[in-house]
């Protein structure tokens, strides 16, 4: 049984990396759509799997990019339901840019202010300074 599981998690894998040579030369569209792929061949329930929290927060990214913020919501909401821990601040990082994109100012207050309580600035690394000197204004 576990060859079985490791053709399918192979399968899952190499479609995620396919689209995510396509995310990395900005072709969105194609490469949600292999995230999507990726989505579909999961096992119901979707969210147990090992590969769910990969595969969301790969498709979050892509709407996050294509400025589509109402979908990167929804997947950015599933990533966080799907965090393997709850020091992982990236999910909670993730959903207060799209709120705060969506002008949803106090649900992207409440998102920064649980990944600072985790990570601190550090939880902002690597991540656009109009986010992190929204969170401290915001906090003053």
């Amino acid at each position: 049984m576990k060859n079985g599981f490791d053709k399918f998690d192979e399968k899952v894998t190499s479609l995620v990396e396919k689209g995510n040579e396509l995310h990395d030369n900005q072709k969105y569209a194609e490469a949600l759509e292999q995230y999507q792929k990726a989505w579909q061949a999961l096992p119901e329930p979707k969210s147990e799997s090992e590969l769910a929290n990969w595969i969301s927060a790969c498709i979050y990214s892509a709407y996050f990019d294509l400025a589509d913020y109402v979908e990167a919501k929804k997947w950015g909401e599933t990533t966080l339901r799907t965090r393997g821990s709850d020091i992982d601040t990236a999910p909670l990082i993730d959903l207060g840019m799209v709120c705060y994109e969506l002008n949803q100012y106090d649900e992207a207050y409440k998102y920064f202010n649980d990944a600072y309580n985790y990570g601190k600035e550090r939880a902002f690394q690597d991540r656009p300074k109009k986010y992190l000197e929204f969170y401290l204004r915001k906090r003053a």
